[in-house]
Parts: C-alpha cells; structure tokens; sequence
C-alpha cells in the first residue's frame, strides 16, 4: 500500500466516526494545599454529561514514595450527579524546609455508547497537591514578590532569568514584556523551591524594560505582578 492511500484511507475512516473527546467533567478545585498536620482534603467532581466511571490516583515528581491515597479510586457516577473524592495524608516523612508537589490525576471513562462507528476517549484532567510544612519564612501568597529577576546577555542571544529563593512553589503565567512585539515570553512555569531557570527572549529588547506576570495562589486564583527587569542586576516584583 502507497504513503499516500494510507493517508487517504487513514482520512476517510475518521470522518465516519463521531468522536467523544469533550470533558464531562468539572473539579471543584485546581490544587489542593496539605498545611502540615491536616490529614485530609476533599475535591468534589461533578458531572454534567451522561453515566461515567471515574478513576483517581496521584503520582510523585520522581521516585518518592507516595504519602497520599485517594478513595473511591475507581467510582461510577451519574449523568448530572457529583461525587467527592477524599485525599488521605499517611503522615510520612517529607521535607520539612519547603515544599512538595505532587499530582493528581482524575479520569472519565465514557460508558459504552452503544452505536456503531463512535470512537470513545478517556479525558484526564490533572491538578496539583501541595504539602506544605510549618514554619517556613514568609508566605505562598508573598513568594512571587520575592522572585530575583534579571536580563542576561549571553553568546545564545539575551535572555530572562527568574531565581525563585522561597521554600514555596510558585506558578507564573503570561510573562508579558511592554513596549516589544511579540511580547509573550511564555504562557506559564511553575518554579521549584530554590530553582532558577532561564527563559530564551525573542529578540534584544534594551538594557531594561517592564513585565507583568500573573501567579495562581492557593485557590486557583490569579495574582496580578509587575517587575522593571534590568541587564546584570536583580529586580523583584510588585502587586498591581
């Protein structure tokens, strides 16, 4: 058989099948935040389609052990109905000088549609959990003013540099330059405790310019943040 009359046929068979791709599904949250010492949080998933079953878990960034279980895993729930999930913390050990991250994962998985020529797909939709220890200096809603930013010259062409010094993770979206076309740096990064990372800029843009950046706090919300980054010098940020 030809390249081309695979891709013909390959075309052809997709159009005659109707695709449930679109999420049924709608989470009461975006994150969920475990303070030191709390042992459980709830999210609640409400359904706005027909039957599904829902399936849960949670994964670690790396090897760790996860320290979180999820009840039901596995759960049917009904056209316009909701169900709650609880998230268990066993108490293991975690770093106590800031804080970890993991994932967790929440699955719809259509039931049989009955019909011919219907391909069905399973949608994921996934959210973060933080733990967070006690006694770490300063606030989660503070950190972002607390980034480090400056410009870098380099032999790759200028670039961003953000420094993150808290103990606390922090989520940066739509990092906007003022003045430059093409302005967008990127749409977001989520910046580890004590990471710095560096952003490929577009184009040369001057020794010093303005950047506003949103950050999502504990509640899904967005934080509005304005920084004058400068060539060679540190720079932190203000509220707008």
């Amino acid at each position: 058989m030809s390249p081309k009359f695979f891709i013909k046929a390959m075309s052809l068979a997709l159009i005659t099948f109707s695709f449930g791709a679109h999420a049924a599904i709608s989470l009461s949250g975006t994150r969920l935040v475990f303070a030191e010492g709390k042992k459980e949080e709830t999210l609640v998933v409400r359904n706005d389609g027909k039957d599904i079953v829902v399936q849960s878990w949670i994964e670690s960034e790396g090897e760790a052990d996860l320290p979180f279980a999820i009840t039901p895993p596995l759960v049917r729930v009904g056209a316009k109905q909701q169900q709650l999930l609880r998230v268990l913390f066993s108490g293991s050990s975690l770093p106590s000088d800031r804080e970890s991250v993991f994932w967790l994962s929440i699955q719809e998985i259509p039931q049989s549609a009955g019909e011919e020529n219907t391909l069905q797909l399973a949608v994921r939709q996934r959210i973060k959990v933080f733990y967070r220890p006690k006694g770490l200096s300063g606030t989660a809603g503070a950190a972002p003013e607390q980034l480090e930013w400056r410009l870098l010259n380099t032999s790759d062409g200028q670039q961003l540099q953000i420094k993150n010094p808290t103990p606390y993770y922090t989520t940066l979206v739509d990092l906007v330059l003022f003045g430059v076309k093409e302005n967008k740096v990127t749409e977001a990064r989520m910046l580890s405790p004590g990471e710095t990372v560096t952003l490929p800029m577009n184009k040369v843009i001057g020794s010093k310019h303005r950047l506003d950046f949103g950050s999502i706090n504990d509640y899904g919300g967005r934080d509005l943040f304005t920084v004058d980054v400068t060539e060679g010098q540190s720079a932190k940020a203000k509220g707008l």
